[in-house]
């Protein structure tokens, strides 16, 4: 590939503290990404180092270099580093997690992909939409009395009951929530992994190769099960009968990690979605009204209806700009490439913000302003609005964690009123998981709609007043 003779050959960003270099400056960046990565890019620019002059870490911002990054995956390849070590070792984690790393690059990912997207495609999607209801309104019958929830937590529970549900069809809801268990508790496992992999006696890493040994026997019962089922019509039975046009099928060991994955995938950051949805709702009384009275009016949503709703579809897209799945992802250069007007080398790694991305005033009038409005024009491309990243590696489960939100939210708002409870601390993590919870006062939806006032980290990111 030709190198452009770069315009600047020193690329501009903060001083490098002597010894640490660049990471002093990924201290700040974990500290405080939001306002971190948005004061590199009001100092410095679109392409910062993120210690001046060193080209080996770089944040790159804006539309057109996201296109750059995301839509050339050989040259600018999503990155396993942190998982090495875990790949290394043949044990029920790397089987269940990280396996699935292995397939992220080349023909092999793309082969995945075809296989898995049957399972996912808009057609697949809308079958379980039911399903998506009836554990909804299952959720909302057990707070009758209640008058206080913690929103995450039930959110959680519910995303997790869903997917699984979805995933293996199951009707038993002792055994579905014994494998939504050990499926929560093997994302807590693969985490200790990478942190402490110690296999000793009483170590949380000894207890987390456990429950993966226990939530790996489950699966592949379940996997075994499924084969011998002709009519099922779950994710786990569209994903055994997919093949390639070569009659390539997925194996029972692709089956196992994807099926980790897709939990992963469908669970946390529809948990998180949908919480941060509701609170902004909650906080806008005017777009709560609007939107209730634009939904169904008591009835069950089908989704058909639902894809009908334009401004739960502005409610949704609006939430997702303001608190994105993720607030960045990284990239490593193949090969030394230009990125702008200037030259990294090989194996440089390149930090994109989704975040930044979507608060450029040029791209969103008032961006810090929870305008749900605004998509009833607004066109923006892949690169501008990416909730879910883009290109190649977009979130394969988009559409379907799209579709679960708007059919729950639809379910849940007109049943129940939620007002957070005054001076609660709201604030969210570089997962997105609001770390204090969200606490919540629950009332029939007697439509007496009203801001309530919160603390906390969340006015940092968004303009509540």
């Amino acid at each position: 590939m030709a190198i452009i003779t770069p315009t600047r050959r020193t690329i501009p960003g903060p001083p490098a503290l002597p010894l640490l270099g660049w990471r002093a400056n990924m201290f700040k960046l974990f500290g405080d990404p939001f306002r971190y990565l948005r004061w590199l890019h009001d100092t410095y620019g679109d392409v910062v180092a993120l210690a001046q002059g060193d080209p080996s870490w770089v944040c790159a911002f804006g539309p057109e270099l996201n296109f750059r990054l995301l839509a050339n995956p050989e040259l600018f390849e999503v990155s396993a580093e942190p998982f090495q070590k875990v790949l290394l070792k043949d044990t029920a984690i790397t089987r269940l997690g990280a396996h699935s790393l292995q397939m992220m690059k080349g023909e092999h990912h793309k082969q995945q992909r075809r296989l898995i997207q049957p399972a996912l495609h808009k057609q697949q999607v809308v079958r379980y939409d039911n399903d998506m209801v009836a554990l909804t309104q299952s959720m909302l019958d057990s707070w009758q009395g209640r008058s206080e929830i913690d929103l995450y937590r039930e959110m959680k529970q519910l995303t997790r009951r869903i997917v699984v549900k979805l995933l293996f069809g199951l009707d038993d809801e002792v055994e579905l929530d014994h494998i939504s268990m050990l499926m929560e508790r093997m994302g807590q496992a693969l985490l200790v992994a990478l942190i402490a992999p110690i296999n000793m006696p009483g170590t949380p890493y000894h207890r987390a190769l456990h429950t993966a040994e226990r939530l790996e026997v489950a699966l592949r019962s379940l996997i075994a099960h499924k084969r011998s089922e002709i009519e099922a019509t779950d994710l786990l039975a569209v994903l055994i009968q997919a093949h390639d046009e070569d009659g390539t099928k997925l194996s029972d060991d692709e089956l196992l990690s994807h099926t980790f994955t897709l939990f992963g995938a469908g669970h946390e950051t529809t948990t998180n979605a949908l919480t941060w949805t509701i609170f902004l709702l909650n906080q806008h009384p005017q777009s709560f009204s609007d939107l209730l009275d634009g939904t169904l009016h008591g009835n069950p949503p089908t989704g058909e209806q639902v894809q009908h709703l334009t401004l739960l579809d502005g409610v949704v897209k609006e939430s997702l700009r303001l608190l994105p799945p993720a607030v960045f992802g990284r990239r490593n250069t193949t090969a030394s490439c230009e990125l702008g007007s200037f030259v990294l080398p090989k194996g440089a790694a390149v930090i994109y913000s989704e975040f930044v991305t979507h608060r450029l005033p040029e791209l969103y009038e008032e961006p810090d302003r929870f305008k749900p409005e605004r998509w009833a024009a607004l066109r923006r491309t892949a690169y501008e609005y990416l909730p879910f990243s883009a290109g190649q590696h977009r979130c394969i489960g988009a559409e379907f964690a799209i579709q679960e939100i708007k059919m729950v939210l639809a379910t849940l708002l007109q049943r129940y009123r939620l007002s957070v409870m005054p001076g609660a601390r709201i604030a969210t993590n570089l997962a997105m998981r609001p770390v204090h919870g969200v606490p919540m006062h629950v009332f029939p939806q007697d439509r007496r709609f009203q801001r309530v006032p919160v603390r906390g980290g969340i006015h940092n990111l968004i303009e509540l007043a």
